[in-house]
């Protein structure tokens, strides 16, 4: 039996906020309701097979890894997360930025500074890690911890901190006490022994000698121990900051990867696991490729576009799915048909799960957006109207076009983003790039931002490509089959990922609105 919409949790749009919300109030919507994305095994990330979650913004990453997590608790292990935005904070970036490693390297006459934080993040996972082994979860092997929590200064600390973990004078001074602690095995204490003649470089060693004695430790089968990393982001402020944080997730994957060929090699006891999205990746692409293609190999990519009729499509599962546990958490029983009872059957044209689908970009986050902002406009309705989807579409727009936003800012500063803002807004729904080069010539004799942004970048296909890449805009044109010609586009997320130069562009409809463009 259908219920007021108004109480129908279609979630938040971040699915970490969207638990602890429901965790307070006693709701299991989210778990119950969550809905694993096509082609993803998760037992390949519980098992340790795969060590990575990958893909755009929004498009259910932290969703999947809150999913992995219930797993590993449900069966008893331990686990930690770590979300890197909100976890360390600037200051702290900046401090450890300051006792960091920092190499100048020499390009013909340019220099450019590079930081190796690999050490570093291997000491944190390591630390953090042992940190959630007692003795009542080894099977075999406890000596080897007791040394190893010796060798990592974890034995007898009282406090922690990510500053602490993080710190290349904390790691030292760790690495030189540890060597100076025990007990250790006879194996493991001669090889500790031989580090007091290379002091300098003992907290280098101590990581060598903890993956060399992984494979001693067993834990019971229900006391894994799981390490999860979440919000791998970048400061976008300024350019150091940018720098700076792609060095720190460049060695935070490569650590990530490092320790799971590690346990690998042992047992499933331990998992690292880490969900980046693949704008960062992106980014981190153009220091350090092989990372990238790590994260690929031993990754999960999260995306929601299959080729099927959109009735059949996974992602209005997710839809179907919120509404039917709301409904038994309310003591109703599910409705049978959610389609017909809860929403319109044709707006703007198309069938409402089509219209869904083409709105949001095969994103969850977007489907919980519009659905959020709708249902505040139908108090004690039992259904969503078409005229409330129509009302919400401001609104929606405003948010999509920040996460373009945000986004953009992995390639151009704020104010350059504002110039693109320009360049758009009120311009065309779509153009070829010759017209968008008239565009940016004309805006640039009449506004300061586009001038500035010319003369950084004054290719305006590199603009259009990163608002390609970011699904802002794709490709719209016609293909000959026999003797008519049939309408063809591409998107990003659509899995194309390279844009066709040549052909017309246009702008995706959940931004039109914001941009000031016709909306049909």
């Amino acid at each position: 039996m259908t219920v007021e919409v108004a109480k129908i949790e279609f979630g938040e749009i971040d699915a970490k906020n969207e638990v602890i919300q429901q965790d307070r109030l006693g709701s299991s919507v989210f778990h119950n309701s969550f809905r694993i994305p096509p082609e993803v095994n998760p037992d390949a990330l519980i098992t340790g097979a795969k060590c990575f979650i990958y893909g755009q913004k929004g498009c259910g990453k932290t969703a999947l890894l809150l999913h992995v997590r219930k797993r590993f608790e449900d069966s008893g292990a331990r686990t930690k997360t770590i979300l890197f935005k909100s976890s360390v904070t600037e200051r702290e970036r900046q401090k450890i930025a300051l006792g960091g490693d920092i190499v100048f390297e020499d390009q013909g006459e340019i220099k450019f500074r590079e930081y190796d934080y690999k050490i570093n993040w291997l000491w944190y996972i390591y630390r953090n890690i042992f940190r959630l082994v007692e003795k009542s979860m080894v099977l075999s092997g406890w000596s080897t911890v007791e040394g190893i929590k010796a060798l990592l200064g974890v034995k007898q600390e009282i406090s922690t901190s990510v500053l602490t973990d993080l710190s290349s004078k904390r790691i030292k001074a760790f690495a030189k006490a540890g060597v100076k602690s025990g007990p250790f095995t006879a194996e493991m204490g001669a090889e500790v022994e031989a580090l007091k003649d290379d002091i300098e470089n003992s907290d280098i060693e101590i990581i060598d000698i903890v993956e060399r004695y992984l494979p001693e430790i067993k834990l019971n089968i229900k006391d894994r121990v799981a390490l999860l990393f979440d919000e791998l982001e970048l400061f976008w402020n300024r350019i150091d900051q940018k720098e700076r944080d792609l060095f720190l997730i460049r060695d935070l994957l490569y650590a990530v990867n490092r320790a799971n060929v590690a346990f690998g090699q042992s047992s499933a006891s331990f998992s690292v696991i880490a969900s980046v999205r693949s704008e960062v990746l992106h980014e981190v692409n153009r220091e350090g490729p092989e990372i990238s293609r790590d994260v690929q190999d031993r990754g999960i990519r999260v995306h929601w576009n299959v080729k099927a009729d959109a009735i059949a499509q996974p992602i209005l599962e997710i839809v179907e799915n919120k509404i039917k546990f709301s409904e038994i958490e309310l003591d109703e029983l599910p409705t049978e048909n959610i389609w017909a009872s809860y929403f319109p059957a044709k707006i703007f044209g198309r069938t409402i799960q089509q219209y869904l689908l083409d709105i949001s970009m095969f994103k969850p986050r977007n489907l919980v957006t519009l659905l959020g902002i709708a249902k505040k406009k139908e108090a004690g309705a039992t259904s969503l109207s078409k005229e409330a989807i129509e009302q919400s579409q401001p609104e929606f727009s405003q948010r999509c076009w920040t996460e373009i936003e945000e986004g953009l800012l992995g390639e151009f500063t704020s104010n350059e983003v504002r110039a693109i803002k320009v360049l758009f807004m009120g311009f065309r729904p779509k153009f070829s790039p010759r017209v968008f080069e008239t565009r940016f010539q004309a805006m640039a004799a009449q506004d300061a931002r586009v001038k500035d942004l010319m003369q950084k970048h004054p290719n305006s296909l590199d603009i259009l490509d990163v608002m390609y890449r970011l699904g802002a805009i794709g490709n719209v044109f016609s293909v000959r089959e026999g003797k008519r010609w049939v309408p063809r586009n591409r998107w990003m997320f659509r899995d194309h990922y390279e844009a066709i130069p040549g052909k017309e562009f246009q702008v995706h409809e959940s931004l039109k609105k914001e941009l000031q463009l016709p909306f049909v």
